[in-house]
């Protein structure tokens, strides 16, 4: 007896999308935190800034370093996408921070200087915001000496390097999908990301915060998601068999096919760009094989 087996699995990142679903999800947590200021919290500013060492504010002194923390509460996304796309039947496929620069922060504290800085996603959420800014810094929130007990080395990942332009506009930071963070993400929880640049760089950048009198420019995480592909028949064509599938639009599925539900190693026999409708693809000469196993799946990119 031949014996088919229809699996659906997943794994993601896209280029180009379309049948997409976007949500914007506002800061709920944002700070900065100053390593010659290592007690105070700096929660309640208009502004976050990022600095290495070497960098110099707009009197040529340094400022020492900067570091940044943001927190999403992602929970009214995974609810909406549950809504449009059936519980649990979706994949994020991209993931975009934007922050809005102030290239000429008038404020001493705030270093500048144009080059690469990191973002991270730190799997530690319980960091209070805090109330302080530069003119009457707080003890209520983050400070610089929290940093060695809220970062974890083993389990927080990097989601990139970019550089900003040294004048006011959007900074658009295309995010890497690691697997921590990406679980993260799809939760629906909170998610915290730290934004520092290397220990002596020169770089210095201030973007405004979720405290900023303009709450256009407040920052805010892009989240692009689709619906995951589903097989929907299989059908005996001659000596074919003949596979159809749910495409994820605009992004690339691969269908592969295992002999051995048991075994790790899956094949690729068809790769289809899809675009959110039905397609097919033909399995050459399978119908006579014992037993084959089938699955969708999203193409991965790091």
């Amino acid at each position: 007896m031949t014996r088919w087996l229809v699996t659906c699995a997943w794994l993601v990142f896209v280029s180009t999308l379309s049948a997409q679903a976007i949500f914007t999800n506002i800061s709920v947590a944002d700070a900065f935190v100053r390593s010659l200021d290592p007690t105070h919290n700096y929660g309640g500013a208009g502004a976050l800034s990022v600095s290495g060492l070497l960098a110099t504010n707009v009197l040529g002194q340094q400022q020492g370093q900067l570091d940044s923390f943001m927190r999403f509460d992602l929970s009214g996304m995974a609810n909406n996408l549950n809504n449009s796309f059936g519980q649990g039947r979706w994949v994020i496929v991209r993931a975009t921070l934007n922050l809005f620069e102030q290239g000429a922060p008038n404020n001493a504290i705030f270093n500048r200087g144009v080059g690469p800085f990191q973002v991270r996603w730190i799997a530690n959420d319980s960091w209070i915001e805090g109330t302080g800014n530069p003119n009457a810094p707080t003890t209520d929130g983050i400070v610089w000496n929290d940093e060695p007990s809220l970062l974890n080395s083993n389990a927080d990942q990097s989601l990139g390097t970019f550089v900003n332009g040294g004048t006011d506009g959007l900074v658009r930071a295309a995010l890497g999908l690691p697997p921590s963070f990406l679980a993260d993400l799809t939760s629906g929880g909170t998610n915290s990301l730290l934004i520092t640049t290397t220990t002596n760089s020169t770089v210095g950048v201030t973007f405004h915060s979720r405290n900023f009198v303009d709450s256009t420019q407040w920052p805010f995480l892009e989240i692009t998601a689709v619906a995951r592909p589903q097989i929907t028949s299989l059908m005996i064509t001659g000596a074919d068999v003949k596979i159809n599938f749910v495409t994820s639009g605009g992004v690339t599925n691969l269908v592969e096919y295992n002999n051995d539900l048991a075994g790790i190693n899956w094949s690729t026999f068809a790769s289809v760009l899809g675009n959110g409708n039905i397609t097919d693809v033909i399995d050459s000469n399978s119908a006579a094989l014992p037993e084959r196993f089938y699955r969708i799946k999203l193409v991965v990119a790091p």
